[in-house]
């Protein structure tokens, strides 16, 4: 029977849109040059935060839709994924004033989102181990942590139980067309055809979009830096935490090693792609968590990992078909924060494909945007990765 649907890329947004078509019965292929979540691609390297806050208002639908999914997500997924529903917190240093957590606030309350004002004494509550020169912040109470790992796994493997194909360490050169529509693509395992083809494959997704002559200059890829202590007793038992004006991603793990992200750089690797460890930025991050909480000077950094996450130029993902090709969809760009929003994402890419009406809109995430800059606030996505 003819594959109706190729999916590029084995990352959780990938896996998300190969299970849901999966669960929607459609014929569908993953196609991974690696491994599920292959070492040093963006998913393998992530964050691993739930939010809803400090998040552009496009793709605001987009998260609270699958915040929703995340409470059942490991049932409906039949796996661990560590899911811990902590809430998140956004931490506000001498630097910002009481007038600019109530504008948030009020900004919050705009979209939707619930957040209440904490001070010293409730963030001592929350946090136990935070800094006494920390003195307040504002708590989002949805969202949390997961493992991106496990979770990218686990949708590959739920839609292989579905009925999907799953094929790893095969690599795709090119996406074959005839008179604007997709064919098929050519692989490293010869010719396979299809009626669609959705574009996931990350950092890459530029350089196959462009083997259908078309050209992506909005996606360039950016190598974060992660860091993990050894294992600690629970110093963080509470909400994963950033900071404002600050680059962080706090959280402790299950299996107890504090991490931390944020958007640091790695050094240059030996291609746009890869990254090399970068001292200056591990030392940047551990002074900012020392800053934070200063109980983990006692517990050192372990190791620190990376991964090559596809940085758009307005700091959210271009989603949907492309007007050129028929039968062609993207779904890249996610610059460091599309974790969370993994399962809408896959939903609506699986209904594009089947040419339903998408339940949650995305036409101001399409190509034909305008990429303007300044509507992304104040970089926070760039910030907080997660």
């Amino acid at each position: 029977m003819e594959t109706e649907v190729i999916v590029i890329g084995g990352g959780v947004i990938g896996s998300s849109i190969t299970y849901h078509l999966a669960r929607d019965g459609v014929r569908v292929k993953q196609l991974e040059k690696g491994s599920i979540a292959n070492q040093g691609a963006a998913s393998r390297a992530s964050a691993g935060g739930i939010r809803l806050n400090n998040r552009d208002p496009r793709e605001l639908s987009l998260a609270k839709a699958s915040i929703l999914r995340w409470e059942s997500l490991e049932e409906e997924l039949e796996a661990d994924l560590e899911y811990l529903p902590t809430g998140q917190i956004m931490l506000f240093d001498h630097r910002y004033n009481m007038e600019d957590l109530f504008n948030q606030v009020k900004e919050d309350q705009k979209n939707g989102i619930v957040s209440r004002i904490v001070d010293q004494d409730g963030l001592k509550e929350l946090i136990p181990f935070i800094s006494p020169l920390i003195s307040k912040g504002i708590y989002y109470p949805s969202g949390g942590q997961a493992n991106v790992l496990l979770t990218t796994i686990a949708y590959s493997s739920a839609a292989r139980r579905l009925g999907a194909e799953i094929k790893t360490g095969i690599e795709v050169h090119s996406i074959a067309k005839q008179n604007h529509a997709v064919t098929g693509v050519y692989t490293s395992s010869g010719f396979m055809p299809c009626n669609m083809v959705i574009n996931a494959a990350g950092v890459w997704a530029p350089k196959l979009h462009e083997t259908l002559g078309l050209s992506l200059p909005q996606i360039k890829p950016f190598c974060h830096q992660m860091s993990a202590t050894f294992a600690a007793p629970m110093l963080l038992p509470g909400p994963t935490i950033s900071a404002k004006g600050t680059k962080i991603s706090l959280k402790q793990t299950i299996d107890g090693r504090v991490r931390a992200g944020g958007g640091y750089a790695t050094k240059p690797g030996p291609n746009k792609y890869t990254g090399l460890f970068n001292e200056e930025s591990l030392k940047e991050q551990r002074n900012t968590v020392l800053s934070i909480i200063p109980a983990i000077k006692d517990y050192e950094v372990d190791f620190t990992y990376y991964g090559a996450e596809a940085h758009c130029s307005d700091d959210i993902p271009i989603l949907g078909p492309i007007p050129e090709i028929t039968g062609y969809l993207l779904a890249a760009g996610f610059s460091g924060h599309g974790f969370t929003i993994s399962p809408a994402v896959g939903q609506v890419l699986s209904e594009i494909a089947q040419q339903k009406s998408p339940s949650i809109s995305i036409d101001e995430l399409s190509i034909n945007r305008s990429f303007d800059t300044e509507k992304s606030k104040d970089h926070a996505i760039r910030h907080i990765p997660g």
